[in-house]
């Protein structure tokens, strides 16, 4: 019932793996690995090589560095997708996706059930509503994430677009949220991630390209946020992405640019009184900083 869908950064997926799945998951499955150990494939070629290879009616898409810690958690899987309107189901995400470039959860509003390395309790992260099984978002985190098949026939990872290994998670989000499905943080499938992704230069021309593609129907929500929370999500991503372009050797005159263009394009007078603080201020330490150089990680 369940295709798995792994892009392998090994010949083969690890043992361990194999058998985490086999003992946990509870249904008919298939592991569908993409030898990608010598970076013959962008992400997104490798999901969409791994789509047209599936048998079953819904894929799951998984990073090769994840335990699972829920018995029959793919009978939960297929549960949420008894509701015909559900389109893809994650355990990280966000109800708001910003018109400002950056990451999904650079706006703060993170719906997150995931075990870090190291720590044996479940970190919940909610931020907007108290529901014991799941929380509507609009975009989804790559590190696991589940949706149907069938949308394949109007969707697909853009390989025109996009080049690497990020964005292809909140692209691919979008592209099923304007079908007019819903998506979905759940809190009854519980994995461990054992790493930590990169947010290098790749990353940050990826968050660019992603953000001019999606730029007629950003900012995209599913909840209600008065218009200074608004602001704050979007002034608050801003402000993570300067310092990320800071750390991955942008010249401060390229971050100005990108700064001014930013504001300039806001919809329907974006704008509240922290505005202008929060410009000169980030101005200021891309000044001050511009100078540093160094790696950037970000545990999703």
């Amino acid at each position: 019932m369940i295709s798995i869908i792994i892009c392998s950064r090994t010949e083969t997926i690890s043992s361990q793996l194999n058998e985490n799945i086999e003992k946990t998951i509870g249904v008919a499955y298939e592991i569908i690995p993409i030898d990608n150990s010598k970076n013959k494939y962008s992400i997104f070629e490798a999901y969409n090589l791994g789509v047209q290879k599936s048998q079953y009616p819904y894929l799951c898409f998984m990073h090769d560095d994840i335990i699972y810690h829920t018995q029959n958690w793919g009978n939960n899987v297929l549960k949420h997708f008894e509701d015909a309107k559900t389109g893809a189901i994650g355990i990280a995400g966000s109800p708001y996706a910003t018109q400002m470039a950056g990451s999904w959860w650079g706006g703060g509003l993170v719906n997150q059930y995931i075990l870090p390395v190291g720590n044996n309790e479940p970190e919940i992260t909610i931020t907007y509503k108290d529901t014991a099984v799941k929380n509507e978002v609009v975009l989804l985190d790559g590190v696991w994430f589940c949706t149907r098949k069938s949308l394949f026939n109007k969707i697909s990872f853009d390989t025109t677009s996009f080049n690497g290994f990020h964005f292809y998670d909140v692209d691919i989000s979008i592209q099923i949220h304007q079908l007019g499905y819903k998506l979905f943080s759940v809190f009854d499938v519980l994995i461990r991630h054992h790493t930590s992704a990169k947010m290098d230069k790749s990353w940050s021309e990826n968050a660019m390209i992603f953000n001019k593609k999606w730029a007629s129907v950003l900012p995209i929500s599913c909840i209600k946020l008065s218009y200074n929370k608004r602001c704050e999500a979007e002034l608050k991503t801003l402000k993570e992405y300067i310092y990320i372009l800071l750390y991955n050797n942008y010249s401060a005159k390229t971050i100005y640019k990108l700064v001014i263009l930013q504001f300039i394009k806001f919809k329907k007078g974006f704008f509240y009184y922290k505005t202008p603080l929060i410009f000169i201020k980030t101005m200021i330490i891309s000044f001050r900083y511009h100078k540093e150089r160094t790696s950037v990680t970000k545990s999703v």
